[in-house]
């Protein structure tokens, strides 16, 4: 890999590809868990990459906040995506 970008990328590619294959025989609340965490970690290259900004910092930090709820508090964990969901929409509202 070339530099950091394309390195950080592909990680997340291979996280990515083998979270899929491991989900046919995870339990079926690890799927949205391994979702939103690639969601973190691309959030987390677009910043080390000088490419984030503050909203998807906040998103980011509300991701770590919550994603392990799924171990502990399922209701909790599903309200926490409700609630991501319903930002990234409100979000992408604005800037039409």
């Amino acid at each position: 890999m070339e530099n950091g970008l394309e390195r950080g990328i592909f990680e997340l590619l291979c996280y990515m590809i083998v979270s899929a294959r491991n989900l046919e025989q995870e339990t079926k609340m690890y799927g949205p868990f391994r979702l939103v965490d690639a969601a973190s970690r691309l959030i987390e290259i677009l910043e080390e990459s000088g490419i984030g900004d503050e909203f998807l910092s906040q998103v980011r930090s509300m991701i770590e906040a919550n994603k392990y709820k799924v171990m502990t508090d399922k209701e909790g964990f599903v309200a926490f995506l409700d609630d991501l969901a319903l930002k990234m929409v409100g979000r992408l509202k604005e800037a039409e």
